[in-house]
């Protein structure tokens, strides 16, 4: 029994190794050969990290629904689902807050100064915008992060670590520094909101019964408006 305990540990850190490996491995190659925007890159890095992460739910007939990828079920779930939504695009303007005022000035966190760059490909193009925000944000950072962080990573990594008392703390830190770890083209102040925000997610997902339609909501909607706000600011210098 502890053979095959400690077999099935291996195999769950492999597969979210290759995950990893497959999503980041994508990102630099298209990044590398420049045939589309850097903005984008990300997108299809994710989009096959969900498609290698299918295969193995499958090896194990598990579905996408059974870790929360579900649509809410009447008015009272769409309304719980999506106030939950809303609590969790408020804890990502108090993280953004609180890394601003306090953590930024006591650790010296920095934010690399040409991270908007990646984003400049759409400025004074608003088709190009709208293409994007369907493509790159919402089926890409929301619907695929949420999947792919929040969905398949957390839980693998909690039944990696057990069933212990504090096996959900330790995967949702986890997630959280491998999440920020892979914002670093942000600097290290981006690493820490990407990383608290996505330790923030995970608590949220528990919250809300282990469905992801809350965060897909949020992380849309917040990264929609950050991204129009970029634009407009932007555009209009």
């Amino acid at each position: 029994m502890k053979k095959e305990s400690i077999k099935l540990k291996a195999k769950l850190l492999l597969e979210i190794l290759i995950v990893l490996g497959v999503m980041s491995g994508t990102k630099a190659i298209c990044d590398q050969i420049q045939i589309i925007p850097s903005g984008s890159t990300g997108t299809i890095g994710i989009w096959l990290g969900i498609l290698v992460a299918t295969f193995f739910l499958k090896k194990r007939n598990i579905n996408w629904s059974d870790i929360g990828l579900r649509w809410p079920k009447g008015r009272k779930q769409w309304l719980k689902q999506i106030g939950l939504g809303l609590l969790a695009i408020g804890s990502i303007i108090l993280i953004t807050f609180i890394t601003l005022m306090v953590l930024k000035p006591l650790f010296g966190l920095v934010q690399d100064p040409n991270a908007t760059d990646k984003f400049s490909f759409f400025l004074g193009k608003p088709l190009v915008l709208i293409l994007y925000l369907i493509f790159g944000i919402w089926f890409g950072a929301a619907v695929g992060e949420e999947l792919l962080f929040r969905g398949f990573i957390l839980n693998h990594l909690k039944r990696l670590i057990g069933n212990s008392k504090i096996s959900w703390a330790l995967a949702l830190i986890i997630q959280a520094i491998i999440f920020g770890f892979m914002h670093s083209y942000h600097g290290s102040q981006g690493i820490v909101i990407t990383g608290l925000i996505a330790l923030s997610f995970g608590i949220f997902y528990l919250l809300a019964k282990r469905k992801l339609f809350p965060l897909i909501f949020a992380h849309a909607v917040f990264d929609t408006l950050t991204m129009v706000g970029f634009y407009l600011s932007e555009s209009a210098t």
